[in-house]
C-alpha cells in the first residue's frame, strides 16, 4: 500500500513539471518576440493587401495619339494592362500609340491588374483636333491611409497576447509553488497546553531529586 508522502511526492513531481513547462514555454515566445518583433506582429496582423491605382497621361496630334501609364502599384506588381480606346478597339501594351480613324472626342479606358489579380480602372475624354494637338492626364487618386486601422489591431492582439502570457505565467508559477510543497518533507508541530500548577509541581520534584542526590 503507497504511503501519504509517496502520493504527495508524485503528485508534487507532476505539478512541478507542469509548472516549469508552462514557464518555459511564456520565456521562449517572449525571447522570440523581443527577437523577431516586426515577423510576430505581421503573423498576429498582417497588413492589408492594396490593390493598384490605375492612371494615364495622353499627348495627340491630329488623329494619333500617344498613351503612357502612369498607374500606381499597390501591394503587388502591376502584370496586365487593358486598354479601350472608345471606338471598339482594344490593347494590351503598356504605352500604346494608336491612330484613329475619325476627329473627336473619345472616352479611353485604362483597367490594370497585379499579381494578386486585384484590379481597378480609369477613364478619361480625349479629344482629337484637325491639324492640332491635345492632352490630358487622369490622377492616381492621393492615399491618405496612415494604417491607422493596421496599428490598433496590432495593438489590440498585442495587449491580449501579453495578457495571456501573465495568466500563463501566474497559474504556471502557483502550480510550481503546489509542487515544490508537496515534495518537501512536512514538518508537524504539536501544540500543548500545560497547567501552571503541574510545572511548578515538576520543578518542586526535580529540586527533590537534585537534593537527596
Amino acid at each position: 500500500m503507497i504511503k501519504e508522502e509517496t502520493y504527495a511526492m508524485i503528485w508534487g513531481t507532476v505539478l512541478l513539471v507542469v509548472g516549469l513547462i508552462m514557464l518555459l514555454f511564456v520565456l521562449g515566445n517572449i525571447l522570440d518576440i523581443a527577437q523577431h518583433p516586426s515577423e510576430r506582429l505581421e503573423q498576429w496582423a498582417p497588413e492589408e493587401v492594396k490593390g493598384p491605382t490605375a492612371a494615364f497621361i495622353w499627348w495627340s496630334q491630329n488623329k494619333s495619339v500617344e498613351f503612357n501609364d502612369a498607374s500606381v502599384e499597390g501591394s503587388a506588381e502591376i502584370t496586365t494592362w487593358k486598354w479601350d480606346f472608345g471606338d471598339g478597339t482594344t490593347s494590351s501594351e503598356r504605352n500604346p500609340n494608336y491612330e484613329y480613324s475619325v476627329i473627336g472626342d473619345y472616352t479611353v479606358i485604362l483597367e490594370v491588374e497585379d499579381e494578386n489579380g486585384n484590379t481597378h480602372n480609369t477613364m478619361t475624354r480625349v479629344s482629337l483636333s484637325e491639324d492640332a494637338s491635345n492632352q490630358g492626364q487622369t490622377q492616381a487618386s492621393m492615399s491618405f491611409d496612415l494604417g491607422l486601422e493596421t496599428m490598433f489591431n496590432r495593438l489590440t492582439i498585442s495587449i491580449v497576447f501579453l495578457v495571456a502570457y501573465a495568466i500563463i505565467v501566474m497559474i504556471g508559477g502557483r502550480i510550481l509553488f503546489t509542487g515544490c510543497r508537496l515534495i518537501r518533507p512536512n514538518i508537524k508541530f504539536y501544540k500543548m497546553k500545560v497547567k501552571q500548577k503541574e510545572i511548578e509541581k515538576n520543578t518542586q520534584d526535580r529540586q527533590k531529586t537534585v537534593i537527596k542526590k
